[in-house]
């Protein structure tokens, strides 16, 4: 017998899938996960919390009333984050794979996908797993990408596609931590609060503010990770080539302009008996402050009061602008999404289905899709699986009327 719905990967956009279209009741939904147990990158966001949405998203309503559905209680942070009131990744997964149960929808678990074949003629797939075959009306990759291999995520459904006559665009590891070229071994584990400025050739590309986390061999935290989205190659380029032509820069005082800047530091140099690295204290870590000073080229331990205006300004201008050149991005096994993947052109947007093969449909992380952290992955993730499964499921529908 032939399977109405095959879904290839149990993760967000897998899991929303097979719901979606077994809400339908138009058939039989089968989902071919390879690990032992569906879910798994979902427990493990958001640090185990899993960050479902956020607000500022155009879908997160319809997102949020689909949770409710499945008995997930949510609530929303100032930043427009929304997760489960239980903080608990696992709640969501629990949540997904009952409903998917309830609704009859089958589940087989460490099952590896190694080829899709069209069937000639009569329509639908062949479908070949490790120990097995099956065919398939419809079929949906809902993969993943490559980011968090430990997690299952090896990036399978690209060659897949690619066999299938798909393009897969470069693909690179993002929200992750950046690579220095300087060793800051001293700064390991300091944490400090920065405007985060993204350069090219000394052009800005972007910037974010938040709290950075410094280690041995570069540096970390949310608004870093976000400016590795921006991080990229141009066509022919070697990474040495493209990496080299990056740099970062930290602004540790982004509410103060140059001339209030200069201010401040004149002012602190009056007070009795300053040394010269604690012109930064209290504005930067500790550990930070010496590091500081030491590069502004001010000699530790002198008196503040006794610095040259041409010092004063070296200290202001590593406060506002101290600049490390990039060596590297961490790879996937630090990150959180892939860069690249199914070109958008190749898919039709509204039903997820392939524009080049009629009957195979893209979801989620595959995709050529990427968002800053914040919920706007996964919401990607549910918002791309939820239209996979309900086309998939009116597409059956249509067939047998």
């Amino acid at each position: 017998m032939m399977i109405d719905i095959c879904i290839i990967g149990g993760g967000a956009s897998g899991l929303a899938a097979a719901v979606s279209a077994a809400e339908q009741k138009q058939g039989r939904v089968l989902i071919l996960e390879k690990k032992q147990m569906p879910g798994k990158k979902i427990a493990a966001s958001g640090n185990g919390r899993c960050n479902l949405t956020n607000r500022k998203c155009s879908g997160a309503l319809e997102t949020l009333d689909f949770f409710a559905s499945l008995g997930v209680f949510t609530y929303t942070d100032g930043e427009g984050r929304v997760y489960p009131n239980s903080n608990q990744a696992k709640d969501v997964v629990y949540a997904l794979v009952r409903a998917a149960k309830s609704l009859g929808v089958e589940l087989k678990t460490e099952c590896t996908v190694e080829k899709i074949l069209p069937l000639s003629g009569r329509g639908g797939f062949q479908v070949r797993y490790k120990g097995g075959t099956l065919e398939a009306k419809k079929v949906l990759l809902a993969c993943g990408g490559k980011a968090g291999p430990q997690l299952g995520t090896s990036g399978d459904g690209y060659g897949l596609a690619k066999a299938l006559g798909h393009k897969v665009t470069r693909l690179a590891p993002i929200l992750t931590g950046l690579e220095t070229r300087e060793n800051l071994k001293q700064l390991k584990g300091v944490r400090a609060m920065a405007r985060v400025g993204l350069r090219k050739d000394g052009k800005l590309m972007a910037e974010e503010t938040g709290e950075v986390q410094f280690n041995e061999d570069g540096i970390s935290g949310i608004c870093v990770m976000n400016l590795s989205r921006q991080v990229k190659l141009e066509p022919g380029e070697t990474f040495a080539e493209g990496i080299a032509r990056y740099q970062i820069c930290f602004d540790f005082l982004p509410e103060m302009d140059w001339e209030e800047t200069i201010v401040l530091l004149h002012r602190r140099q009056n007070i009795m008996e300053l040394a010269v690295e604690d012109l930064f204290l209290s504005i930067v870590p500790s550990k930070l402050k010496q590091v500081l000073a030491e590069k502004s080229g001010l000699a530790c331990g002198t008196q503040a009061a006794l610095l040259s205006e041409g010092e004063v300004e070296s200290a202001a201008r590593i406060l506002k602008s101290w600049t490390l050149s990039l060596s590297g991005v961490k790879g996937w096994n630090y990150a959180q999404c892939t860069s690249g993947g199914i070109p958008f052109g190749e898919v039709n947007g509204d039903t997820m289905e392939s524009q080049l093969i009629p009957g195979l449909y893209f979801s989620g992380e595959i995709l050529d899709f990427d968002g800053p952290c914040g919920g706007f992955n996964l919401q990607h993730a549910w918002e791309t699986g939820r239209k996979a499964g309900k086309a998939m499921a009116n597409a059956i529908s249509n067939s047998s009327d």
